[in-house]
């Protein structure tokens, strides 16, 4: 402390990388996991998608599926593919006995 002058210490990016949401899973924001919470933007991305129920859709990086699950009401089938193992569990959970699951398909990439 030259000069009566403290230094601030700038955080390091590993300790901003998580952001909890509702369901208690930590994003690493910093490895570009983020969360689509906006329902109106959800439906619009949809929309302007013009899915028809005949196709298959790839979604890369579903994250908790909250655009999924639009995508597979409005498509004939959704593959998803994901390299977090917590994203795939949570998928799992989430659409697991509901009617939405045999037309849903989460590989898990390394």
């Amino acid at each position: 402390m030259a000069g009566g002058k403290a230094r601030k210490e700038k955080p390091k990016p590993n300790a901003v990388a998580h952001a909890p949401y509702q369901g208690g899973i930590s994003f690493h924001k910093l490895k570009g996991q983020h969360i689509l919470k906006n329902p109106l933007l959800v439906d619009s991305i949809v929309q302007k998608a013009g899915i028809k129920t005949t196709d298959t859709i790839l979604e890369i990086g579903p994250s908790t599926g909250n655009l999924m699950k639009k995508l597979l009401e409005a498509s004939k089938a959704v593959i998803a593919v994901e390299v977090d193992p917590r994203m795939v569990l949570e998928l799992q959970r989430r659409f697991q006995g509901t009617p939405l699951s045999n037309r849903l398909k989460v590989f898990l990439y390394f």
